[in-house]
């Protein structure tokens, strides 16, 4: 579809989209089956308090020890209309459409919860779509910049202004810029067909921007269970299956009691051998049934119903345990993300400000097209984060109103063609849930910092971490380049011939005076004096020969290897540490 299509095309409201969700999603049409189902299921039950009406024909032929002749014999055919009423049944009729009305507002709970808990779900891909839609474009941005100055730099070492391990560096970041695109790319696909499955289609090119949190939550996360508890419909479905059990139990005691029925026959016409019989008699009887001993079966009914009671009481306590959780969490996340929201801003104008300072720096001078690359990278990664805590937040607010089953009204949205059931007094005399919610951490930052030592004192105690050298750097009369050999080697990697390049440059600056070149390895647990100090010698001697190889005077050098006795850093007893691992060139003093 063009671009001019989707531009014409209406916004479809959020609202609206729920309610399609709501009223086609098939996990929620199952559920509403199922409260269809059981609501019909009460009204058959509910026809044992209404008389049976039947018409009664029957054809009879059986063996003749005695001939008839005068009509009283059983008639071989014979039609009555017979008509029955239960007058008394020990209350089981009664106790159980009782039972079946809380079993079926247990089916329109368990259709809330699955509405609340769908529309959760659909929410969550909702605010992910946008979410992943923001991210990829901040994921294409980023790739652009990275492309833009990459081919700078690969311009500038084609013309031999700048040095190739700067375009390795840029070819690395721009290789991860373009996984980052295929990154958010490939979750935009994922949470477009999360919606789809949930909405039924694909979703619109336009999505409105979510507002079903700005009313906000309770001041107290104890307000917010207390909300939850009130309506929570996976409660609610409990407590009313805890009523329904109780009145199963009503059902199977009523086979302890006497049982009465009405019933009456009227005669429609019986064959002329049967005209004068009593089977041709109209009748009226009141029968009484009354189950003296049935093997104990009425008893361990009671006592099987008695188990699904308790079961039922497990079940409530189990959805206040669990509501009381997802509501805490979630309450909990708004209130750390909101905070994590105005840090995570600061960290982004602060990014956003050093970037354009540096693009600045960059435009007089003082800044390389390597550090514009960085302060892109961590420009986006700011963003991102950002981003992410922001579409977070819509997603804890939704997690917190789905848990009090508020979620739908939140929205304004509603499925149409379901009943109002008024609130009976059993929902609160039989809700156990205590809001107690555990105390929310906050961390009190002044008095880490009265407790913590002074930074100079803590200086000394830091591990050295390996400087990140591009060129040699002159430090008075000492040059430390960052050269790199191979592992348990004395052959310099290529990538350190620009280094060393650079290091020559200074050494020509010195004139004819004399020069140390120093080895030093560094010291892991496993190491040994000897093999140590004889590496540190044949790095020291590998430098030297490519110093003269470039023209340098090969008498004002000389070579020499120390092993692991002169670090400058801590070693790590396994790791060892990298900054130890180094060749120094010394001037000497005359």
């Amino acid at each position: 579809m063009s671009n001019v299509a989707y531009s014409a095309q209406t916004v479809i409201s959020l609202k609206d989209m729920v309610e399609k969700t709501v009223t086609s999603n098939p996990e929620v049409q199952s559920r509403y089956h199922r409260f269809l189902e059981s609501g019909f299921e009460q009204d058959m039950v509910r026809g044992g308090f209404l008389p049976k009406a039947d018409i009664v024909s029957t054809y009879r032929k059986q063996e003749e020890l005695i001939k008839p002749g005068d009509g009283t014999a059983i008639p071989r055919f014979n039609n009555e209309l017979v008509l029955r009423q239960m007058i008394f049944d020990g209350f089981a009729t009664s106790s159980e459409v009782k039972r079946l009305g809380h079993a079926n507002r247990v089916r329109y709970y368990e259709l809330q919860s699955a509405m609340q808990n769908t529309t959760l779900e659909f929410i969550r891909a909702y605010i992910d779509t946008l979410r992943y839609r923001e991210l990829s474009q901040f994921a294409k941005d980023n790739y652009v910049v990275h492309k833009q100055l990459f081919d700078r730099i690969q311009e500038r070492v084609n013309a031999g202004v700048a040095r190739k391990v700067d375009l390795e560096q840029a070819s690395g970041r721009l290789a991860l810029a373009e996984a980052n695109l295929l990154t958010e790319t490939t979750n935009l696909h994922d949470v477009t067909a999360r919606l789809q499955r949930l909405y039924g289609e694909l979703p619109p090119e336009t999505l409105e921007a979510p507002t079903f949190f700005n009313a906000g939550v309770e001041p107290t996360s104890a307000d917010a269970l207390k909300v939850a508890y009130n309506q929570n419909p996976d409660l609610l479905s409990t407590i009313e299956d805890i009523q329904a059990s109780k009145d199963e139990i009503k059902t199977r005691e009523a086979r302890y009691l006497p049982k009465l029925d009405l019933q009456a026959r009227k005669n429609l016409g019986v064959s002329n051998d049967g005209r004068f019989s009593s089977s041709a008699a109209d009748l009226l009887e009141l029968t009484m049934n009354f189950n003296l001993f049935n093997g104990f079966s009425d008893q361990n009914a009671v006592k099987m119903t008695a188990e699904k009671l308790n079961n039922s009481l497990d079940l409530r306590d189990k959805a206040c345990v669990d509501t009381r959780q997802l509501v805490v969490i979630a309450y909990n996340d708004i209130q750390q993300l909101k905070e994590q929201e105005k840090y995570r801003t600061n960290h982004k104008n602060s990014i956003e400000n050093a970037r354009e300072a540096y693009r600045k720096q960059f435009d007089i001078g003082q800044r390389t097209l390597l550090d514009l690359l960085d302060t892109e990278n961590e420009y986006f990664q700011a963003k991102r984060s950002l981003s992410n805590t922001q579409f977070d937040i819509q997603t804890a607010y939704a997690r917190t109103y789905a848990g009090q089953g508020e979620l739908l009204n939140r929205i304004g949205a509603a499925r149409g063609g379901l009943p109002e059931y008024k609130r009976e007094s059993y929902l609160d005399s039989e809700n156990v849930c205590q809001a107690l919610a555990p105390v929310q951490i906050t961390v009190d930052k002044a008095a880490l910092l009265a407790e913590a030592k002074p930074l100079s004192s803590t200086l000394t105690t830091l591990k050295a971490v390996e400087p990140v050298k591009v060129e040699a750097k002159p430090l008075a009369n000492k040059v430390v380049p960052d050269v790199q050999f191979e592992t348990n080697s004395a052959k310099i990697k290529p990538v350190s011939y620009p280094v060393l390049d650079a290091a020559i440059v200074t050494l020509k600056e010195w004139g004819e005076a004399s020069v140390e070149i120093a080895g030093h390895t560094d010291q892991r647990d496993t190491s040994k004096a000897d093999y140590n100090q004889a590496l540190s010698e044949k790095r020291a001697k590998a430098v030297l020969d490519y110093i003269v190889k470039k023209g340098v005077d090969v008498k004002r050098f000389t070579a020499k290897g120390y092993g692991y006795t002169q670090p400058i850093a801590e070693n790590d007893p396994k790791e060892g540490n990298a900054v130890n691992r180094r060749v120094e060139l010394i001037r000497q003093q005359k």
